[in-house]
């Protein structure tokens, strides 16, 4: 099977051509038609030619069609096929680079690349094949109701305790961030960053 290629071939050229002189035509004659009065092409026997109003109304419908499309069915086509928010193909793909996080006793990292790092999904590995055997990944097969939150300090609470979710219920909610005190917030990112 030949290979397709968009390079100029001698029936692309004769093809371009004809459709060249053909719409050069098709201008000329609907020029001709919105400009002769119908007066003219009663005398020559046209009787069945579109009112003139056609002559501005269909630009101005192919305009508005261009535009619609070009403003909000094509982007909407874009938004369509984008993955979800929450998908993972938004942060990486099959292509990420992913590099081992051993350390080393005396501090130098592997950097080896990890192969299917997503494998399991949102969760990647973090340790090449070789330092993978060395380091136990967790794993989520632990419950849920074995962890605990901490909603003020010094004060644990397990999930599967019973007072977990009227205790998490009556805390403080967090500020939104309209109600923060950003001079206070910079201080403090600042003092981080020194």
């Amino acid at each position: 099977m030949p290979e397709h290629t968009p390079a100029p071939t001698p029936g692309r050229a004769i093809y371009g051509f004809v459709l060249y002189l053909l719409f050069k035509t098709l201008f000329l004659l609907y020029i001709l038609w919105a400009y002769i009065p119908t007066a003219w092409f009663e005398m020559v026997g046209l009787t069945y030619l579109p009112d003139k109003y056609f002559a501005l109304f269909l630009p101005k419908v192919t305009l508005v069609a261009v535009t619609l499309f070009a403003f909000i069915i094509y982007p909407s086509l874009a938004l369509s096929m984008m993955p979800d928010v929450d998908d993972r193909a938004t942060v990486a793909d099959n292509n990420a680079i992913v590099r081992c996080e051993y350390s080393f006793p005396d501090d130098q990292c592997c950097h080896q690349r990890v192969e299917d790092p997503f494998e399991t999904g949102w969760y990647a590995k973090r340790h090449c094949a070789k330092h993978s055997s060395r380091h136990i990944e967790t794993q989520r097969t632990v419950r849920i109701a074995n962890f605990c939150d901490c909603p003020y300090e010094g004060q644990c609470l397990l999930r599967k305790d019973p007072e977990y979710l009227p205790t998490l219920r009556s805390k403080d909610p967090i500020p939104a961030v309209r109600d923060l005190n950003l001079s206070k917030v910079s201080r403090v990112l600042y003092g981080r960053c020194r």
